[in-house]
């Protein structure tokens, strides 16, 4: 759905102009993302590859109630799967990849400059509005 200037302004302002997602302050360059993902189709293309056609799988979830406003990293990362999906992929880069894939990292914790907590993951529209 084509979100009009005013939906869009409603969208961003759902979180106080925060991701609902991370928490960032959306800037000028946000993403409306959809929840419970709409799902385009695939089509390959000779010589080019996979690439997302226009067609929604799930057109049902192209609703302004399923849309939570988004920074373009989380939207990106996010791609199409549910929340909960989500919330366990990034436990997985925190709990297994993290460390084990990243020298960076390992030589940055050694050095106790980076700290990893076992927490569990809680998007910020969990605790948007909630009292301190």
């Amino acid at each position: 759905m084509k979100l009009t200037k005013q939906q869009r302004t409603d969208l961003k302002m759902k979180f106080g102009g925060h991701c609902a997602y991370c928490g960032c302050e959306l800037g000028d360059k946000w993403h409306a993302d959809h929840i419970e993902a709409v799902k385009r189709d695939l089509e390959f293309i000779p010589g080019v590859g996979l690439r997302t056609t226009s067609e929604m799988l799930r057109p049902q979830n192209d609703t302004l109630e399923n849309m939570n406003p988004a920074c373009v990293p989380c939207n990106t990362n996010k791609s199409s799967m549910s929340l909960e999906m989500w919330r366990r992929s990034i436990e997985h880069y925190r709990d297994v990849q993290l460390l084990r894939d990243s020298t960076h990292a390992r030589h940055l914790h050694r050095f106790g400059l980076i700290e990893i907590k076992s927490e569990p993951v809680v998007f910020f529209f969990e605790k948007y509005g909630a009292s301190a």
